[in-house]
């Protein structure tokens, strides 16, 4: 039988008792510590971009979802090269990626040199990139 999910026979509550303190069930993208890592960056970058160009601000988080985004979706995959792709794909985001559009890094580089971002804050940054990348390298390996 086919489900009617009307409004009427919709419940705001879990029709099973939940405690209060209980986090909700993690999908399997959820459970990578690089994703997590990746979400922390992605918080990052409004702070970070903030005295840039609306053109570049955009494609700068742009790129930082792409991280996030290439990671779940790579994790979802069933075979080994598939996983492996997708990781690459996020590796490649993070750092000195062969489209200018893609890198995070370089454009970490143009904010500092052209004033638009503190030494300390790219600093900061980049590591949070490199500790993304050595994550995506170890999961490379593991899986």
């Amino acid at each position: 039988p086919a489900l009617n999910l009307t409004p009427e026979d919709t419940t705001a509550a879990p029709t099973t008792p939940v405690a209060p303190d209980t986090p909700p069930p993690l999908l399997d993208h959820e459970r990578l510590d690089v994703f997590q890592v990746a979400l922390e960056f992605a918080a990052m970058v409004p702070a970070l971009t903030k005295a840039a160009r609306p053109a570049l601000r955009d494609q700068l988080e742009r790129a930082a979802s792409s991280i996030a985004l290439t990671l779940a979706e790579g994790n979802a995959r069933r075979t080994k090269r598939d996983r492996h792709h997708f990781f690459s794909m996020a590796q490649g985001s993070a750092m000195d990626a062969p489209r200018p559009e893609a890198g995070f890094a370089p454009a970490i580089d143009i904010l500092r040199v052209t004033g638009h971002l503190a030494p300390a804050d790219a600093t900061r940054a980049k590591h949070k990139l490199t500790r993304i990348v050595q994550m995506l390298v170890g999961l490379r390996r593991s899986r």
